[in-house]
């Protein structure tokens, strides 16, 4: 496993998870909610901040060319805001390339982007393989305030995934989603699970709000319940239904004390996992 970088101050931070009602098809409603939730969590003395998935536009079946140059205006709006404001920010949005549409998470340091990360599980009981290309890379990305790792919604029910990260030496993982009330019980045991079974702390913002199902006349409701894990697994603050960022004071040296108490990587067996994994597969 390879060893964590330290943080530029090594120091604890204010991390925030901007939740909000993201409205289908309407990226100029949206980039308001996401400036205000930004706005208000800087205020707050946040400077790592996730905003949920597909935050610009929601879940959309059909494309027009003003709405893909309005979901690109405010993710620039959003860098530009980073810089103003001095943040790291980290939400998921539509990204157009060579007719294809990807679910694509973008991190955006200070007004500079440091990488994307393309959701590798697309959710097909909602239809999003249909409208969506799957990406095939994990993001791993050495920043100011530690080893950052990300996953969108639907790819934290695979632990095959975390589990590289947890070898590469991950200290935060930014989850930003679109999470249905009716499997809220998996979205808090997921997050959970996975801070505590990879010692790493676990930012998942989740949506607020209602919308219908891309498959069905179905009505999902969005409960916020945006979350913030550390690495043993202790809730530091978590979000109600309310559009309001929730916030919680992040230490990255809690991780390589967890790592050094629990030594995980050191006594794991992948000689054993390998034959296993190809006899199951």
């Amino acid at each position: 496993m390879v060893a964590a970088v330290k943080s530029e101050s090594d120091t604890r931070f204010v991390a925030a998870c901007v939740q909000f009602d993201v409205a289908r098809g309407e990226p100029h409603a949206n980039l308001a909610r996401a400036e205000r939730g930004l706005r208000q969590a800087a205020e707050a003395g946040a400077t790592f901040c996730v905003l949920p998935e597909m935050w610009t536009t929601s879940f959309v079946s059909e494309w027009t060319s003003e709405l893909e140059a309005a979901s690109r205006d405010a993710e620039a709006r959003v860098r530009a805001l980073s810089a103003e404001l001095g943040i790291l920010v980290i939400g998921s949005a539509p990204h157009f390339e060579d007719g294809k549409v990807f679910n694509r998470a973008e991190v955006v340091d200070r007004g500079e982007v440091l990488g994307e990360y393309r959701k590798i599980h697309l959710f097909s009981p909602n239809a999003e393989h249909r409208i969506h290309e799957a990406g095939n890379e994990p993001l791993i990305l050495d920043t100011r305030f530690g080893r950052v790792g990300v996953v969108i919604c639907y790819d934290i029910r695979f632990p095959e995934l975390i589990r590289y990260y947890f070898y590469e030496g991950v200290e935060i993982l930014a989850v930003p989603a679109q999470w249905p009330e009716a499997r809220a019980a998996h979205w808090r045991s997921l997050l959970t699970a996975r801070a505590i079974e990879n010692e790493i702390y676990v930012i998942g913002t989740n949506r607020t709000g209602t919308e219908p199902s891309l498959k069905s006349d179905d009505s999902l409701v969005f409960p916020g319940d945006s979350r913030i894990v550390d690495p043993m697994g202790s809730l530091l603050a978590s979000g109600s239904g309310e559009e309001e960022p929730i916030l919680a004071e992040v230490e990255p040296r809690k991780v390589r004390a967890m790592r050094r108490i629990l030594p995980v990587a050191k006594d794991r067996r992948p000689e054993v996992y390998a034959r296993i994994w190809k006899r199951a597969w």
